[in-house]
């Protein structure tokens, strides 16, 4: 202890070498299996050790975690003779009643946080998942997650870039072609119906339109200059809504014109008709289209044809 507080500095009197170096090997074998070299790799980096070890006195530490519990065995040398830790004393338990309390949070949790948050709080579901060794554990986070599916690095990526708005090229898999790269200039990421989508505009078609990002596998590039969107022509579409004020959540794409005999008038504008196609549709027989006559018309015509596949069916 003087000699740390003389010199601010830590050095092998100052702790167990032998000690320390068990637990760090103890770390990297919890993590995944590890080769000599990669263990003296991350020794001669490390910030207090600096330097390799030998072989036997690898062994050594080895030997100190199998004497406190530890399960360590060494794959074949055709699997790359690495150092595997089975099992260990130091696991993590949980018992039925913790899973069903760790959902009960997870969902309560969940309805009140940003979508960063949320990210986070999976990041940690899923690493907890991984050291504790409960197969119905890790079922009731898969069920409950409502982030399954999604690389949540790069979700969190994508989060970024629509922060900034940049212009992005992605690789998407499409249900009908296959794997393709998609342009766009990023507006946000957000949850719609317990799936995440990526939101933007387009530039293939000029459209806005949004992504699920269970399907997006990477950002390929981007741009260091945007594409000026502000040409793209738009749709306007006014519709009568008989619904309670506090139960509707208005996207960005729309806005509250007025409220008369409890009816709500709620005007949206988006470069993509579909969108507000799905939209109005998804009210049912709540929402009435009154503007313009053309985009009136063709819902009119698509709830015929739903009338007469029912009808024919």
């Amino acid at each position: 202890m003087k000699e740390f507080m003389k010199n601010k500095t830590v050095t092998y009197n100052l702790m167990s070498f032998t000690g320390f170096k068990s637990l760090v090997v103890f770390s990297l074998l919890l993590e995944a299996p590890r080769s000599y070299d990669e263990i003296n790799e991350y020794f001669k980096n490390h910030e207090f050790i600096k330097e390799p070890v030998s072989i036997d006195t690898l062994r050594v530490y080895l030997t100190s975690l199998r004497m406190v519990g530890c399960e360590i065995i060494r794959t074949r040398k055709a699997d790359g003779g690495k150092y595997k830790l089975v099992s260990h004393p130091f696991e993590l338990k949980v018992s039925d009643e913790q899973i069903k309390s760790i959902v009960k949070v997870y969902k309560a949790v969940s309805k009140n946080i940003e979508l960063y948050e949320l990210i986070i709080l999976e990041k940690f579901l899923r690493k907890i998942s991984l050291l504790i060794n409960n197969p119905d554990l890790t079922a009731a986070i898969e069920k409950m997650s409502i982030l399954s599916g999604v690389n949540l690095e790069l979700a969190g990526q994508l989060i970024r870039h629509c922060k900034n708005k940049d212009q992005i090229t992605f690789l998407y898999n499409s249900p009908k072609s296959g794997d393709k790269e998609i342009e766009i200039i990023t507006d946000k990421v957000e949850l719609n119906n317990n799936k995440l989508y990526l939101y933007g505009t387009g530039l293939d078609y000029k459209q806005y339109g949004y992504f699920p990002i269970s399907r997006i596998k990477a950002v390929v590039s981007v741009s260091m200059f945007k594409t000026d969107i502000s040409n793209i022509e738009t749709l306007t579409v006014g519709y009568e809504l008989n619904i309670n004020p506090n139960e509707i959540k208005l996207t960005d794409e729309e806005k509250l014109i007025d409220i008369k005999d409890g009816k709500l008038l709620i005007e949206s504008t988006t470069s993509n008709p579909f969108i507000i196609k799905q939209r109005v549709l998804s009210f049912g027989t709540g929402c009435k289209v009154l503007y313009p006559d053309s985009f009136r018309n063709e819902i009119i015509n698509t709830l015929k044809k739903m009338r007469e596949g029912y009808l024919n069916g």
